[in-house]
């Protein structure tokens, strides 16, 4: 979770949750999560 600074993440039978002030994304996997959380951050950064 180093890779994400400033996210939280939770995990229930509905997959992973990663929120980041008002900001909240679910996906099944922790792989499809990052995966999410890499996307947001490129096109914040742009």
């Amino acid at each position: 979770m180093r890779e994400f600074p400033g996210w939280t993440f939770e995990r229930d039978r509905s997959g992973w949750t990663a929120v980041h002030g008002d900001i909240r994304f679910t996906r099944p996997t922790l792989a499809a999560l990052r995966a999410i959380l890499r996307i947001h951050r490129a096109t914040r950064c742009h």
